[in-house]
């Protein structure tokens, strides 16, 4: 596993349960993190006694998003956007053939918003908020717009990320992007219940809901989408890191 100490994994039972924690930067994530996701949703979906994976953040946020201070690193030959750390952790949730859901406390913002899509399933916990900020900072946001197309509209994704506003709650359940809602601070509970409730169903029956989702899923986004969306990220991260102008991380202000 990639060691990161901003990237908890710990057992409740038969969960498994991946934390962010770098509250002092609203738990954005950096290469090195993500990799420690990837590495930690690898391990539990190989291990056979775990029913399911949770994702949370700590400090009550999910999380700010890329921690875009961090130049890419763009040096090897070839280099492509599905190289990036990043890209590789969307790839891993969204293929992982365990149960993965997202437990949404305060922000999911940028790259969050992408695990929150990527996840099998999304718990929000009320007062959570969603937000896409790229186009404020120049670009769109094509590395994580394919993982939100599973459950919401390709139109509302573009008027998420044109208009840069904040969704509520309610908004993210109506578009679909957030599946169970949860009270304020009660989105980690619920999303381990609800592993152990889908954990109680016949292993064959889980493994026939996950195969009709990503049958689904591949009808509706498909994986040329995600290459031809990391593609154009690919242009856009080269042209951002040759800019000297940057900010901190995508949810530097969230509201």
């Amino acid at each position: 596993m990639a060691e990161d100490h901003r990237v908890s994994t710990s057992r409740i039972g038969g969960v498994g349960l991946i934390r962010i924690e770098r509250q002092a930067q609203k738990n954005a994530i950096d290469a090195s993190m993500a990799a420690a996701v990837t590495s930690a949703v690898r391990d539990l979906d190989a291990d056979v006694s775990c029913a399911g994976i949770v994702l949370s953040g700590s400090g009550g946020i999910f999380s700010a998003g890329a921690d875009i201070r961090e130049r890419s690193d763009t040096s090897a030959e070839g280099w492509t956007y599905s190289d990036n750390a990043s890209a590789v952790m969307l790839r891993t949730v969204k293929a992982c053939d365990t149960t993965v859901v997202a437990a949404v406390e305060g922000w999911a913002v940028g790259l969050a918003l992408g695990l929150v899509g990527a996840a099998t399933y999304a718990v929000g916990a009320a007062g959570s908020r969603y937000r896409l900020p790229e186009a404020g900072l120049g670009f769109f946001p094509f590395g994580v717009a394919p993982y939100l197309v599973a459950r919401m509209r390709p139109t509302a994704v573009v008027d998420l990320a044109l208009s840069g506003r904040p969704a509520s709650l309610d908004d993210a359940v109506a578009s679909g992007l957030v599946t169970h809602t949860a009270p304020a601070g009660g989105a980690e509970d619920t999303a381990v219940a609800l592993v152990e409730d889908l954990a109680g169903l016949p292993a064959h029956v889980l493994e026939h809901a996950r195969a009709f989702l990503r049958t689904c899923s591949s009808a509706k986004e498909g994986d040329g989408i995600v290459d031809w969306c990391e593609q154009q990220m690919t242009t856009v991260v080269l042209a951002r890191d040759s800019s000297p102008a940057r900010g901190q991380q995508e949810g530097t202000d969230p509201r």
